[in-house]
């Protein structure tokens, strides 16, 4: 049946053309019964038009009924040499027409028009002539009887018609009805093999908009389970110094209250980490973008950085600085240079030394973060922009969300952040950030 047809197009044009056909096959076997009709009239006038004209009298049911029938609408005369202004013969006397002149032409005969057709034969003249009025009646005979079937059909073209529409549009309720019951709960994708043809590219646009939502909700629910684990443990910390703090002797007051605030430190420094990476990752629609210098920008990053790397004794410098501009906030920039400085400083030996070098490389930005630490395990790589994750081996404190909120700083900016082990000689991390120019 062509209403399974999976394609709206065909079922509506097989559907309509197939009620079209029927329609103009009807009508025309209608104009065909009227032709045929009007034919055999033609032919019964003819018929009796010649043998008037053999005999020169009139037809005597005409004279007798006193009623009009089809041969009255249709008279030959003949005018032979000698005639006056009657003709010597005629299928019809009770018509007088006058002679007309050779050739088609229009006369009004007893207030009603005649078309005429003349020529001369030898030593006589034919005249044929019908009336206007029987051409306008067959004429409306024929549009009758063509559009009668039409007529007739109407109302069940219609009803057919919005049969099939329904019937063809069935497949798009039902696709939106299940597109309405996707929730949270139920990110199932869409049926796209059983959808028509034209749907189809639909279909498959919300099915990728489903499967980003299945993700994104899948990385919420993991973010907020792993906040809630990284934020019970400093929270039952401090708990645990409150209760120390009351039972302590006076005389351990400051000692214990100093623990305290450091916990509360190291809490705040972990919420704010968190709302960073939510940040980062939601965006905000209220971003106003401006071209950013880098070399500024790293220079100041660099300044604000290098008390820490002078406590742990890192060498702290720049390698390169292109004069190159990125299109974004300067706020998000410079937490994204500052959370990977800041991880090759922790993570670097004492003595150790840290170059960045931001490069024009065609359409984009390079900034380079090059370290001399212990490294990363390969194992580890494809992990360290996991949230919470820290690689193991490594006893520096952190939270394991910088490399996170940097990635996702980067993605919102539709660049990226790379990390690889360094390839010449010397243990350590290469950290790149690759950003579109402005």
């Amino acid at each position: 049946m062509f209403f399974a047809a999976h394609s709206l197009h065909r079922r509506l044009s097989i559907a309509i053309g197939t009620l079209a056909l029927l329609v103009g096959v009807l009508g025309a076997l209608g104009t065909f019964l009227v032709v045929r009709s009007l034919a055999s009239e033609f032919n019964a006038s003819l018929r009796d038009a010649a043998a008037h004209v053999q005999t020169g009298t009139p037809h005597g049911a005409s004279e007798a009924q006193g009623e009009r029938s089809p041969s009255d609408d249709f008279v030959v005369q003949i005018w032979s040499a000698g005639d006056g202004a009657a003709p010597s013969r005629t299928s019809n006397a009770r018509l007088a027409l006058p002679r007309s002149q050779s050739g088609f032409s229009s006369v009004d005969y007893d207030g009603e028009a005649w078309d005429v057709f003349a020529l001369a034969a030898g030593d006589e003249y034919i005249q044929v002539a019908e009336s206007r009025s029987m051409r306008n009646r067959n004429a409306l005979r024929v549009a009758f009887w063509s559009l009668l079937p039409v007529l007739a059909l109407l109302p069940l073209l219609v009803l057919t018609i919005a049969v099939t529409v329904r019937l063809s549009l069935r497949p798009m309720e039902r696709v939106g009805r299940r597109a309405a019951k996707v929730d949270l709960h139920d990110l199932k994708p869409l049926e796209a093999a059983q959808a028509p043809v034209e749907l189809r590219p639909f279909v498959e646009s919300i099915n990728r908009m489903i499967e980003r939502l299945s993700v994104l909700v899948n990385a919420e629910r993991k973010f907020i389970a792993d906040a809630a684990h990284e934020l019970r443990s400093p929270i039952s910390a401090m708990q645990l110094q409150i209760d120390n703090l009351r039972d302590a002797p006076p005389g351990q007051y400051p000692e214990r209250l100093d623990e305290l605030r450091r916990g509360v430190a190291r809490t705040g420094s972990l919420v704010s980490q968190l709302l960073g990476l939510a940040r980062a990752e939601i965006g905000s629609a209220e971003r106003v973008l401006v071209n950013v210098p880098l070399p500024a920008l790293v220079t100041e990053v660099l300044a604000d950085l290098l008390p820490l790397a002078d406590a742990r004794g890192i060498d702290l410098g720049v390698e390169r600085l292109d004069e190159v501009s990125v299109r974004a906030t300067e706020t998000d920039l410079r937490i994204l240079v500052r959370n990977l400085v800041d991880n090759a400083i922790r993570y670097g030996h004492e003595g150790a030394r840290v170059d960045i070098a931001v490069r024009h490389e065609g359409s984009h930005v390079r900034i380079d973060v090059i370290d001399e630490g212990p490294g990363i395990a390969p194992a580890d790589l494809p992990r360290v922009f996991d949230r919470f994750f820290r690689a193991a081996g490594h006893d520096t404190p952190g939270s394991g969300l910088g490399l996170a909120i940097a990635q996702a700083l980067a993605q919102s900016y539709r660049g990226r952040v790379t990390l690889e082990n360094r390839r010449d000689g010397t243990t350590g991390v290469v950290a790149s950030i690759e950003l579109p120019l402005a």
